[in-house]
């Protein structure tokens, strides 16, 4: 729950960009995933782990719920595990207050009215609690019928930096302008009964972040290993979101990743997300129609 408690405070103004990104920071240290407390209490074995995190690549669905699948934990073990998990809510709350941004009472409050304000009762949020959460913060009405497809990949995105970069992502109410200074975009195109371009448009240092964390070593130049390795998880996104529209019978080819620097296909009616990170932020952009090269 914590990167959306964290999408609410921010986009209401209680933390500033600068000081949630603190928080984040300081809360990366203790953050415990569910395969890593599956692994401390005897229920899998690294491999198994790695295992569900390999399919992870191919399928929308959470740790707990691809483990049953394989028959690797029963739904009681999930639950219990889940249940040592809830506390990490309670992690961002002691950072928070530890930081003296807001008093634990403070935060309480922001809390309960979160949960009041996006209608959620449990520690848990499904898909369709977290597409409700970005569609008050990210605006696709203007593409009609098809907006449900932008919040989908937005939501998906999110849970892929999760699962892949092991950081907490949160959004933007506002949508971000481009800066002057030369940006690397990093495009694909999907075509089939769904076409649509997305792209990520990031900074240097947030681009080698990235790819070290796909990669999993540090990567210092922005080189053709480093530029492969954020189209890869631009691609491993990208194909889990096929496989989302062809599990309700539509088709979607990927198209070869492309690379530019300062210069973007897209155009300002597209469709920008900014995320922030731990490590910087930058730019989900999308489009509906086909992009010339």
């Amino acid at each position: 729950m914590n990167q959306y408690f964290g999408h609410y405070l921010l986009n209401k103004g209680i933390l500033t960009h600068v000081q949630f990104s603190e928080v984040l920071q300081r809360e990366q240290g203790v953050k415990v995933k569910l395969g890593i407390l599956a692994v401390n209490a005897g229920l899998m074995t690294a491999a198994q782990v790695e295992e569900i995190h390999h399919l992870q690549r191919v399928k929308d669905q959470r740790f707990g719920a691809l483990a049953i699948q394989q028959g690797y934990l029963t739904s009681e073990q999930v639950d219990r595990l889940l249940e040592s998990q809830q506390e990490g809510h309670l992690t961002l709350m002691q950072v928070i207050a530890d930081l003296k941004y807001l008093t634990l009472s403070q935060v309480e409050k922001a809390l309960t009215a979160f949960r009041d304000e996006y209608g959620i009762t449990s520690y848990s949020i499904d898909t369709a609690d977290e597409n409700e959460v970005i569609k008050k913060i990210a605006d696709f009405s203007a593409a009609g019928d098809k907006a449900d497809l932008l919040y989908n990949y937005v939501g998906l995105m999110l849970r892929n930096i999760v699962r892949f970069l092991n950081d907490t992502p949160f959004i933007f109410a506002r949508i971000a302008q481009c800066e002057q200074s030369p940006r690397w975009l990093i495009s694909q195109q999907i075509l089939g009964d769904v076409s649509m371009s997305t792209g990520l448009l990031l900074e240097k240092d947030v681009l080698l972040e990235i790819a070290s964390r796909f990669y999993g070593e540090k990567l210092s130049t922005v080189d053709e290993m480093a530029l492969d390795c954020v189209g890869e998880f631009v691609n491993v996104n990208n194909g889990v979101f096929g496989n989302t529209l062809s599990d309700v019978g539509l088709t979607a080819d990927l198209q070869p990743q492309v690379v530019n620097q300062g210069k973007n296909h897209f155009q300002p009616t597209d469709y920008y997300v900014t995320v922030g990170t731990s490590f910087g932020k930058f730019e989900i952009i999308l489009s509906l129609k086909e992009l010339s090269n």
